[in-house]
């Protein structure tokens, strides 16, 4: 038996032995035998049976001598993406990865051809970043898909995608994607670094890879934006942005994100300037008021009633007089009760989500004031800071300001319009100490930079023929306006 029949057998047994669910076939030639193993459930079955079983069968009732991989490999299949290798170590990992792998009994080689089937949903609407024009398709789980569509919209020679995989376990693929005569070679490299030196069984979706990414572990707020439809995250690209997919999950993550850019929206780039102008100015507002709105009341109920007229501050004082507990504790139990209600919603079936929202927000609120647990006016603060809060396109800022609201409501509580101030003075020194991949969190405000502030946030009908400056872009001039 020679060494090759040897090595053979031996993978074979191995393979065998391992209990990993494989499917073979094995196939007679002239002077020796061969065989394919493939996992079924990941394979495209009519493509193997077509493009390599068949052809395989074929020539080897035809030939008359040994058939080897190089030879397989150049006259025999139909596969179009398939390789020879001699490592065999490698075996294992690429089954598990949806490739089909031949071995032959007198070939020392074997053949490793890719036809790996992953069901995947149609591409839908966007539900995150829903917009009334624009495209109407985004990512989805698979990433093959992500990347097509991405190179549906950039059709340029400098776009470039370095693939990654992280996890022992789970080996998930993760694409980084940018371009290159645009993005800062030193974020690249940091990120591709962060990326690579991951070290876990396991990633299954872009907020754990995100966790591993960030510079500021402990902050609240995000420091890399998501990305669901797949036109911004080329006009992120454009941007000088680096775009991070992952292979199952249907957001990407975008670096490096300021402070600003969470108040973006699709609907920016695509209506008229002024009208997203003032769109912008509304969300900062609504952000504001969903931070401060209940820790305003409780300030001006419980310390500071002389700044209000004399005749409401009566009225406020009349509509308290029933209500059983002191300002703050009303206002903590009903932004409590906000967010009970908020959370339901996300986790109910949706077909009775609305009427859960009607039953929380109108008969529960309604009765709690005909009880006389909560004054009216503060059900209608809450409520406007609730409807507020969805006014920010980016959830993960919301959610930062969810539980900073509460903090801010005790210590308003507790030292009035003092302690509100020192949470805010807290909040903004954190703001200002963030930087995401070396980009000052808040800019263009920290460092002020009145170009990029005042300038129209589109990357093609820009005032100014340049990128933003706190970027760092390799190249700052924009072909289209020049």
């Amino acid at each position: 038996m020679s060494n090759a029949e040897q090595r053979f057998n031996q993978l074979t047994n191995t393979l065998i032995k391992q209990n990993l669910d494989l499917s073979q076939r094995e196939i007679p030639f002239e002077g020796g035998r061969l065989r394919i193993f493939f996992i079924k459930q990941i394979i495209d079955i009519p493509l193997l049976s077509q493009n390599v079983i068949r052809p395989l069968i074929n020539n080897c009732a035809r030939s008359k001598r040994p058939i080897t991989a190089e030879h397989a490999l150049n006259h025999i299949l139909f596969s179009s993406v398939c390789s020879v290798s001699k490592d065999d170590a490698a075996i294992v990992d690429l089954i598990l990865s949806g490739n089909v792998v031949i071995l032959f009994s007198n070939d020392e080689q074997y053949l490793i051809v890719k036809l790996k089937r992953i069901e995947h949903r149609n591409i839908p609407e966007p539900e995150i970043e829903y917009s009334l024009r624009g495209s109407k398709d985004c990512l989805i789980e698979n990433l093959d898909v992500n990347i097509s569509l991405i190179r549906y919209r950039i059709k340029d020679n400098m776009l470039r995608l370095k693939m990654i995989d992280v996890g022992k376990r789970t080996k998930t693929r993760i694409a980084i994607v940018y371009i290159e005569d645009i993005a800062s070679d030193t974020l690249v490299r940091e990120i591709q670094k962060r990326i690579e030196d991951i070290n876990v069984d396991g990633i299954i979706d872009s907020g754990e890879i995100q966790e591993f990414l960030l510079n500021k572990k402990l902050s609240l707020f995000p420091q890399m934006g998501l990305v669901e439809r797949s036109d911004y995250a080329c006009r992120l690209l454009l941007g000088g942005r680096v775009i991070t997919l992952i292979d199952g999950c249907a957001l990407a993550l975008s670096a490096p994100a300021t402070f600003l850019e969470f108040f973006y929206s699709c609907d920016d780039f695509y209506e008229n300037k002024f009208f997203g102008m003032f769109m912008r100015i509304i969300r900062y507002a609504s952000l504001f008021a969903a931070l401060t709105a209940s820790s305003f009341y409780v300030a001006f109920t419980s310390f500071h009633t002389d700044a209000l007229p004399s005749g409401y501050a009566i009225l406020l004082a009349e509509m308290n007089a029933n209500v059983p507990f002191p300002s703050v504790v009303g206002a903590f139990l009903l932004e409590l009760l906000m967010e009970i209600i908020r959370e339901s919603l996300l986790r109910v079936p949706r077909r009775i989500g609305s009427a859960i929202g009607i039953v929380g927000a109108i008969v529960i609120g309604q009765a709690a004031i005909s009880a006389g647990l909560f004054s009216p006016l503060l059900l209608i603060i809450a409520s406007s800071s609730l409807m507020s809060s969805f006014v920010v396109p980016d959830y993960t800022l919301v959610n930062a300001v969810r539980i900073l609201k509460f903090i801010l409501l005790i210590f308003t509580g507790l030292f009035g319009f003092y302690g509100f101030s020192i949470i805010m003075c807290l909040i903004l020194a954190e703001l200002v100490s963030i930087n995401s991949f070396g980009i000052p969190y808040m800019a263009p405000l920290a460092p002020f930079n009145k170009y990029d502030f005042l300038r129209v946030p589109m990357e093609n009908k820009t005032i100014s023929p340049f990128r933003k400056k706190y970027m760092y872009n390799k190249n700052r001039k924009q072909k289209g306006n020049m």
